[in-house]
Order: C-alpha cells, then structure tokens, then sequence
C-alpha cells in the first residue's frame, strides 16, 4: 500500500514538472510570436515610411517642373525661387493613404559651398561670425581636412596633430561628404557649426544666386562687404529682381563670375512616415537636383546626390 502511494507520488511529481515544462514552452513560443509580430511591424512601418518620403521626392519635383513650365520670363523664374517655400506650402503636409510626408526644397546657390569656395572667400565668411584670427585657423583647418598632403598649414592640423591632440579622427584628404563631418575639425564647435549651417552647403557647385542669397552669403564673395550685401537684400525686399549680371559688374567694376541670377543646383529633403500615434519612425531622403539649363518650356532635373536614413 505504502508503495503504490510512493508510486503515485512520482507520477504526480512527474505530470507537475511537465505542466510547467509545457507552460514554459508556451511561454517562449508567445513570446516569439510577439517578436516575430514586432518585426513584421517594425518593416511593415519603415516601408511605409520610405514610400513616403519617395513620393515626396516625386511629388515636389514634379511641381517644381510645372512651376518652371508656367513661369514665362527669367524675372518670372528668379521670383519664383525667391518664395518657393510659399508656393510648395501644400507639400509641407501631405496623406497618402495611411502616410505623411513633409518637403523642404533648398537653393543650394543660396549658400556658400565648403568645398568649391576658394580661400578668400572662406575667409571672409567665418570672419562673419569669429574673430579674424581664429577665422584664419578655421580656414587652414578645413583646407587640411580636405587636401590630398599630409603638410599642416600655418594655423591649420593634419593626422599627427590630430592624434597628440587625442581626438579619434583624421583628415580623409577629400571634399566634405556631409555637413556633420564640420565637427570632426580642429576648431568647428558645435555651436559654430549650428550658426553657420544656414548658410552652407557641400553639395553646390561654387556659384551663388543673386536673387536669394542671405547677407552673410553675399558678403563674403569678392566686390561685396557687410553693407553693400545688406543694401543689395534691401533692393530686393522693395522688389528688384536681378536677371543680368552685366549691370552690377559694370557698376561695381569686379569680375562677378562666381554669382548667377538663378540656382542651378536644389536640394529636396523628404520626411515620411505613418499616420497614428506614436510616429516612432521616420523616413528621411536628401536629394541633389542640378536645374539643366533651365528653358522656359522643358525644363530638366538630373540627380547628383541621394541619401536616405531613419530618423
């Protein structure tokens, strides 16, 4: 009697162990359902995100050509440019379905180009916003960084300054890629490179619109000072369009071959991502448009530059 008792007792401590061994794996395979659940989700949300920032991207060039198309004279195009954040407003909220995307267009000839600008002009540019020396250690720095010798300028820094100076990164010896990379440099604080962001660019081609460059821009090219770019700003906010450069050059006596009166080269920042709360995930798109020759009638877009992440 007493055996089948003990016999009973290991059965039962038996089927015990298996309900929680069962229970154990039901566990493990919940929770795997749950991730693979989550994955599924997580794809499924940055897919639609991307698909949004695309059509964006399609969306904005596709309305930056009909307004090109509509505009009958250059002063018609120069102005259009001028308030292109006006008339593109509607793509600054757009649904797609279960989507949203977000559009910003830059004219990149609105800004200086850290690797076309040559060295006076750099100069005169940080000057804006630093003293002049430090100006000149900011300009010897960029130089290094970008330059293919490994020869330090007088106030700037190569790899072996980089390395006793204990700051994990080198000059690549090639053209700036992004703007971020600014911070990397011997002399670009955080805050200097918030402050000068607005106004510069690596992705332009060297030349710089007249008709929508800010002050600071203006300023720093050759034949321009701080007050003759804010009086040239004030012409434009009474009105003047500039269609031709013949007329300044010929007032000012200066060879103004690095500005243009239209932008040749625009920048389009897409965001998108899908409706509901939370919004964890958005997708983002940078892409670089030359403006072909811009004619009136076909105007063309080719793309030079594209980049994507989430955000």
């Amino acid at each position: 009697m007493k055996r089948a008792r003990g016999v009973r007792g290991v059965a039962l401590m038996l089927v015990l162990w298996l309900i929680v061994v069962l229970g154990a794996i039901a566990v493990g395979v919940a929770a795997l359902s749950r991730g693979a659940a989550g994955i599924v989700d997580n794809v499924r949300t940055r897919a639609a995100a991307r698909y949004a920032a695309e059509s964006g991207i399609v969306a904005a060039t596709w309305r930056l050509k009909q307004l090109l198309r509509a505009a009958e004279t250059p002063r018609d195009q120069a102005l259009l440019f001028r308030r292109l954040d006006r008339v593109l407003a509607d793509l600054q909220q757009e649904t797609i379905g279960a989507t949203q995307f977000q559009v910003t267009v830059v004219d990149l000839n609105a800004r200086v180009d850290l690797n076309a600008a040559d060295e006076p002009t750099l100069l005169a540019f940080f000057g804006q916003f630093v003293s002049a020396r430090e100006a000149q250690s900011l300009v010897d720095a960029l130089q290094d960084w970008k330059d293919a010798d490994d020869d330090p300028r007088p106030q700037g820094a190569e790899a072996a300054d980089y390395a006793r100076a204990g700051s994990p990164f080198r000059p690549p010896n090639r053209p700036l890629q992004r703007l971020d990379e600014l911070t990397r440099i011997k002399g670009f604080s955080d805050s200097l490179a918030d402050r000068i962001a607005p106004f510069v660019t690596v992705q332009g081609d060297g030349r710089v619109n007249l008709n929508t460059a800010p002050v600071p821009v203006l300023a720093s090219l050759p034949g321009f000072d701080p007050a003759s770019a804010a009086d040239l700003a004030a012409q434009r906010e009474h009105g003047a369009v500039f269609t031709s450069l013949t007329e300044l050059a010929r007032r000012r006596g200066r060879d103004f071959s690095q500005l243009t009166t239209m932008p040749h080269r625009v920048l389009f920042i897409s965001r998108g991502w899908q409706v509901g709360p939370p919004r964890p995930l958005t997708h983002e798109i940078q892409a670089v448009y030359d403006l072909d020759a811009v004619r009136l009638s076909q105007p063309r877009l080719i793309l030079r530059f594209w980049r994507e992440f989430d955000r």
